[in-house]
């Protein structure tokens, strides 16, 4: 009888420790998704943590601003969640939750968690997933595989701005006065997943009454931005004339021409971050390609040899200062 009372306390006494002992486990939360690098964190719980219907969940229900802060992966809640930019980020408290919305641009993944190398080389949306992720310049980038991560460790600065539209400069200036004016990296609003910058709050402001308005016209800008023309007036698919600031190609963005690879190259970025590299330009333009180094504000015509994400390869016919 007192064996039986013995082994029924027993019992009774490990099941509570494991009662006891499993939700701390379950909170703690410091460790990384299994791939991230950090070590493994379960996900958050699948009771409390869904989202509405049809809503994303950003970073599979992990903190962004603990992400960010920390760099740890601390599973959120659903007690405190706030929707934004198409997307439902959760947080483990009120102190994150209104970090996150005193400064959501600083918070969120780039390009809304999307692959910034696939945009720039396919110009595809491609979600990237948080077991591939890269920190630079104090933002998260996300990638759909160890490939992608690789290429952008590589060559941060060709791939960072991909998400940036219109390379920086306020769309609503464009629109609505017509001029080019630079925005600030303070003023910055993101839709769907792309960074919009303004040179203050009232523009800012504008842009979020609209938003759509305003991103159609930064679409349409980008795509016209290689235009198709000819001196003799029949329109030619591969003939452009673009207008940016020059640059150095190896330099700036680990590009280098396509007959001469061992020449660092002249390029030229327009207003929405395309980049075009001037064949020959260090044989042909001797002088422009000494000052390339300064942002001189270029018009170049020529034919296209290549295009690649973002980079397009010139034969020019013309290369002159404005």
């Amino acid at each position: 009888m007192n064996w039986s009372r013995s082994l029924f306390r027993f019992l009774l006494a490990s099941a509570l420790a494991s009662l006891l002992v499993a939700p701390v486990q379950a909170q703690s939360g410091s460790r990384g998704p299994r791939g991230s690098g950090n070590r493994r964190s379960a996900p958050p719980s699948a009771s409390g943590n869904r989202a509405a219907a049809g809503t994303a969940v950003a970073l599979e229900g992990y903190c962004p601003v603990c992400v960010m802060e920390m760099k740890k992966w601390v599973p959120g809640n659903a007690q405190f969640a706030v929707r934004y930019d198409g997307k439902v980020y959760y947080f483990p408290g009120e102190k994150q939750k209104q970090m996150f919305l005193a400064n959501p641009a600083k918070y969120v993944p780039a390009l809304g968690g999307d692959c910034v190398v696939c945009l720039s080389k396919m110009h595809k949306r491609v979600p990237g997933n948080i077991r591939y992720a890269a920190f630079y310049h104090g933002r998260l980038y996300l990638f759909p595989s160890e490939e992608q991560r690789a290429m952008f460790r590589e060559h941060p600065a060709q791939y960072a701005d991909a998400d940036l539209a219109l390379g920086g400069n306020c769309v609503v200036c464009m629109v609505d006065m017509n001029q080019q004016v630079p925005g600030k990296p303070e003023y910055t609003a993101i839709y769907h997943g792309m960074r919009y910058q303004f040179p203050g709050e009232e523009q800012m402001k504008k842009f979020l009454a609209s938003p759509e308005k305003y991103a159609a016209a930064a679409r349409q800008r980008q795509q016209a931005s290689v235009r198709p023309t000819s001196t003799s007036g029949a329109t030619t698919a591969s003939l452009v004339r673009v207008r940016g600031k020059s640059g150095c190609a190896g330099c700036d963005y680990g590009q280098h021409p396509l007959r001469d690879p061992d020449e660092l190259g002249l390029a030229v970025t327009t207003d929405d971050g395309t980049v075009f590299i001037v064949e020959d330009a260090h044989k042909r333009y001797p002088q422009l390609y000494e000052r390339r180094f300064d942002g001189v504000p270029l018009e170049v015509v020529g034919q296209v040899l290549k295009r690649e994400g973002q980079f397009v390869w010139i034969e020019p016919q013309e290369v002159k200062a404005l």
